[in-house]
């Protein structure tokens, strides 16, 4: 009879939600990076276009260069460390957002052999582009240490070294004034010319072991001369590379064309800024000059080791891959810091919070050239109980470039992008730095308004936290607002309690051997508490 019975029905498909836990790494390790932690020139123009009510073309909106041009909070190294790291996250529905902010120390600085190779074609005399470029030359001179060597190579359809070796206290420091002063604008742009001079100029350097090989290309990048093309600027930053000269790139003026130097020093494993404005320039060659010729760190990568209950759902960088070899290595400037940011997929739903997360660091010393490797450890109840500031700065960012993304792509940016960007922005209203992006965001968008709250749209709820302190075991937090209960169980492992609570008047119940309560006021925006619990006494503040 069983042999006749017919086969069951397949299982239905299974839904989008279904499809999507599937297909995620659950537990894998993932490597991740952001470029390098000084490429910041697509983000200065973006931001310079948004001052002038402009639109950025797609190709320079860059997520995660304008992700890491703000600032964030971060721990300082420990003494002789290479990274300090610093870890957050938020539980939203079934998806935990990390970031994880990673802050390179600030050795005392090598002996720097420095090869200046500056555009001077006639392009450069348009938007003050010279101007900036000896402003900036000249702000360098006194960011300069005794020992340094500095040569300036200078090209337009032709070129010539005007200064080479100069020795910074040995020789008389007029003559790097004086060639600075004299650069003017004329001819041409061929830059491969220049960047073959460059290059030959600073292999001509003696006894370069133990100091920083440095060039810096100063450029508008509008090429009209000879033929560099993508594969030939990829073979330049890896000869520099192969030889230990690191290349930092130096976009000239709002017109400078950006995938010129993308691309150099890219390959190159460098950096580049952009300069347009006298305030830029300032800071660029003074205060910043550190970090823009000195790196702590070469090949670095970074990773995630994810446990079983997790998996990648979106990484806000510019690579992400299972696969180590698919992401490119990095170099760390000295003083930098990097936010990785990414959402996470919860396995079951909800964390398992004694689960372990570790972050890793590989890189080869930029001193030694031995390799290293750090293993950041953590875990998800340690992560949900830190200052989660970092995540919603950060999603707040990732929201604007969705508006700054709409509007190059021709859609409305004041419309449904716009208004993810208002709840995050909302979070975070004693930030000077989203102060100033709402300002810039106003400016195409007259009527927006951060809103007040951190109320989800969809529930009318805020996420809040609770953490216990107590002498005898709880098991469970209720708390209880506008006619709702929720309850989240508790332990030993993990004493923090998290809802999604409609703001107002609430009283939380702490069960312990009887139930305890304390009335508590829940902010429009959400936020924590934290109940004391001693010989029967419950305080929640």
């Amino acid at each position: 009879a069983n042999a006749s019975a017919p086969p069951p029905p397949p299982p239905p498909p299974p839904d989008a939600s279904d499809r999507d836990r599937v297909a995620l790494d659950w537990g894998a390790t993932v490597w991740l990076s952001n470029d390098d932690s000084m490429s910041l020139a697509s983000a200065q123009r973006v931001i310079w276009n948004a001052q002038q009510g402009l639109r950025s073309p797609m190709s320079e909106v860059r997520p995660h260069e304008l992700l890491n041009y703000f600032s964030f909070d971060t721990k300082a190294p420990a003494e002789g460390e290479t990274f300090g790291v610093l870890a957050a996250a938020r539980q939203t529905g079934t998806s935990l957002t990390l970031a994880v902010a990673v802050k390179g120390a600030t050795p005392p600085a090598q002996p720097l052999d420095l090869t200046l190779v500056v555009d001077r074609s006639g392009s450069m005399r348009e938007e003050g582009r010279m101007d900036y470029t000896r402003r900036g030359l000249h702000v360098m001179e006194r960011s300069l240490s005794r020992g340094d060597r500095v040569d300036i190579v200078l090209f337009d359809d032709s070129v010539c070294t005007p200064l080479e070796n100069y020795v910074v206290g040995r020789d008389d420091p007029t003559l790097l004034t004086r060639t600075i002063e004299q650069m003017q604008p004329r001819g041409a742009t061929n830059i491969g010319i220049g960047l073959a001079e460059g290059y030959a100029v600073a292999r001509r350097h003696p006894d370069t072991h133990g100091r920083n090989r440095r060039m810096m290309v100063i450029t508008d990048a509008l090429l009209n001369q000879g033929n560099l093309d993508e594969a030939s600027l990829t073979d330049v930053g890896k000869a520099y590379e192969s030889d230990g000269i690191r290349v930092t790139g130096v976009g000239v003026g709002r017109g400078f064309n950006d995938a010129v130097l993308d691309q150099l020093t890219e390959k190159g494993k460098g950096a580049y800024v952009y300069l347009g404005s006298e305030a830029v320039v300032d800071r660029v060659f003074g205060t910043g000059f550190p970090s823009l010729v000195q790196t702590v760190a070469h090949d670095v990568q970074f990773a995630i080791d994810l446990p079983d209950s997790l998996g990648l759902q979106r990484f806000y960088g510019e690579e992400a891959s299972t696969a180590k070899e698919d992401v490119q290595p990095i170099h760390y400037y000295a003083g930098t810091t990097q936010l990785f940011l990414q959402d996470l997929q919860l396995r079951e739903g909800r964390p398992v919070v004694t689960d372990p997360v570790e972050f890793v660091a590989e890189w080869t010393d930029a001193v030694t050239g031995e390799p290293m490797k750090k293993a950041w450890r953590t875990n998800v109840s340690a992560l949900l109980a830190s200052d989660p500031r970092n995540v919603d700065k950060g999603l707040a960012l990732m929201a604007w470039t969705d508006v700054l993304l709409a509007d190059a792509m021709g859609s409305d940016p004041c419309g449904a992008a716009l208004s993810t960007y208002a709840d995050r922005s909302g979070m975070l209203r004693d930030d000077a730095e989203i102060a100033f992006v709402n300002g810039l965001v106003e400016k195409r968008c007259p009527a927006f308004e951060p809103r007040s709250t951190l109320v989800s749209s969809a529930t009318g709820r805020v996420p809040y936290k609770i953490k216990v302190d107590a002498d005898i075991p709880i098991a469970e937090v209720a708390l209880a607002c506008a006619g709702q209960r929720w309850t989240d169980a508790i332990s030993a492992a993990d004493t923090v309690a998290r809802f999604d609570a409609t703001p107002g008047s609430c009283t939380i119940t702490l069960s312990g051997a009887v139930e305890m309560a304390a009335d508590v006021q829940v902010p429009s925006t959400g936020g924590d508490a934290r109940c004391v619990v001693r010989g029967g006494r419950v305080s929640c503040s």
